[in-house]
């Protein structure tokens, strides 16, 4: 009796003691699956904060954007080309030219809005415009119908909106002016007209550009040795001494060279002669391979000679 007492005790702290070690082992094993899961979680936020798109670098894209429109918006058309070209090129970039287009239509005048919106369209057709057009005509007609094509295509704002296109091609066509004058003109009346017209605000007073002008005008049917002779004469009127001397110094050392050269020609010249010569009589009994080889002996210490 005393022993079946004994044995159901034993029985009894056995079920008790497998229901406490499963009840450890569940919230053990529960203690670490939420601290994992809190791990995970953490994780994941980090993750999360790293992988997440700054907007630093769209706030500052919509930044530029905005300050490009307000320019716009304030520009005054010799001001507004390079900021229309800004204007495409950042829109085409980001494909968002719509939308760029609409805020720039609330944000300014119809009139600029239309500049902005039609520019790709209007530079297509001057390039067709041009590209389709004879200029095989003097330098002043080929300006003047640049220019009206300009005006065809932009209206009455293409000479404000495109100011350093019509400057540059007015200067080609001074130029050309100048050119029939520089054929008309004593040398010294040619200088004072320069000197006028830049007095006049037509041309540069800067003297280096004005000498520029001088030798591409009075220098442009010249041999090189009369435009050496006029780039040290104008280098004299235009500038102080010593750069003066330095540009007279090389000039000097081009006619040389040139002058050289000259010589060089001329004297070949005359001894490819004296061989042909001698081809048809002292050495008319060689085969054209030994003649080849002869001429090529001739000329080479022919050079050798000339120029030691």
């Amino acid at each position: 009796m005393k022993n079946n007492i004994l044995y159901l005790v034993f029985i009894a702290l056995a079920v008790i003691s497998v229901g406490a070690y499963q009840k450890a082992d569940f919230t053990g094993a529960s203690g670490v699956t939420s601290e994992k899961a809190l791990l995970y979680v953490q994780k994941s936020e980090n993750s999360q904060k790293l992988v997440k798109p700054s907007n630093t670098e769209s706030m500052g894209e919509e930044g530029l954007i905005e300050e490009l429109i307000e320019k716009l918006a304030m520009a005054n058309l010799t001001e507004i080309k390079p900021l229309i070209e800004s204007f495409w090129q950042v829109c085409l970039k980001q494909s968002t030219c719509d939308e760029l287009l609409s805020d720039l239509h609330t944000n300014t005048s119809f009139e600029k809005y239309q500049l902005v919106a039609q520019y790709p369209t209007k530079q297509q057709e001057f390039k067709v415009l041009t590209q389709s057009e004879d200029f095989n005509t003097s330098t002043v007609e080929k300006v003047e119908r640049i220019k009206s094509i300009y005006v065809q295509v932009w209206g009455d704002i293409a000479s404000e909106v495109f100011h350093e296109a019509f400057s540059f091609y007015d200067t080609r066509a001074m130029l050309a002016e100048l050119t029939d004058k520089g054929n008309e003109l004593e040398y010294n009346d040619f200088i004072e007209q320069l000197d006028t017209l830049g007095q006049q605000g037509r041309i540069s007073l800067d003297k280096s550009e004005q000498y520029s002008i001088a030798i591409e005008v009075l220098g442009a049917n010249m041999s090189p040795s009369k435009l050496s002779e006029l780039k040290s004469q104008l280098a004299m009127q235009y500038f102080g001494k010593e750069q003066a001397e330095a540009i007279v110094a090389r000039q000097y050392q081009v006619i040389e060279q040139q002058k050289t050269v000259q010589n060089y020609h001329q004297a070949l010249k005359q001894k490819k002669a004296q061989l042909e010569l001698f081809r048809e009589t002292e050495f008319s009994d060689l085969t054209e391979q030994q003649w080849r080889n002869h001429y090529a002996a001739e000329i080479k210490a022919f050079r050798k000679a000339f120029f030691n």
